[in-house]
């Protein structure tokens, strides 16, 4: 991990990959949908599915959902001393290390994406997502999980 001076925070997670799958994608994705919706009520009068597309608009709603609970959950994580810090757009917690009950990869998005789990509640729950810097790329080259918790738990008693 790179070196840092007191009280200045190591980002661990893309500041514009996280803007993007937090903030820009998702709401592009439900302005989208609801357009569509609207579109076809104002167009019809009335919202109706024919029988051969219903799987899509199944799938559209279950891609929704997932949309909404995976930004909900995705922050900006980074690290100053041994306090994990993170962080939103609108809020900032700092967890010590010792909170931290596991950091591991995400099995549907591995290399690209990271799990970390709490001991206890935290102002961003007891699990949060973050997408590492340079995530598409780093995934053929790095573990962005093992590097995380190799930090977490180098001093402190492992898992």
């Amino acid at each position: 991990m790179a070196s840092q001076s007191p009280g200045h925070t190591i980002w661990l997670s893309g500041a514009v990959l996280t803007l993007l799958n937090k903030l820009v994608f998702p709401i592009v994705w439900v302005a989208a949908v609801g357009g569509a919706l609207l579109w076809v009520f104002i167009q019809t009068g009335r919202i109706s599915i024919q029988p051969g597309f219903r799987f899509i608009c199944a799938f559209a709603l279950l891609a929704t959902a997932f949309a909404v609970w995976m930004t909900a959950r995705l922050q900006r994580v980074g690290y100053c001393g041994r306090e994990l810090i993170v962080a939103n757009y609108w809020r900032e917690a700092r967890i010590p290390f010792e909170h931290v009950e596991a950091v591991e990869p995400v099995w549907w998005y591995r290399g690209r994406m990271v799990r970390i789990r709490f001991r206890e509640r935290t102002p961003f729950g007891f699990t949060v997502y973050y997408l590492p810097k340079w995530g598409p790329l780093r995934c053929l080259f790095a573990a962005p999980d093992r590097e995380l918790r190799d930090l977490i738990f180098s001093s402190s008693t492992p898992l």
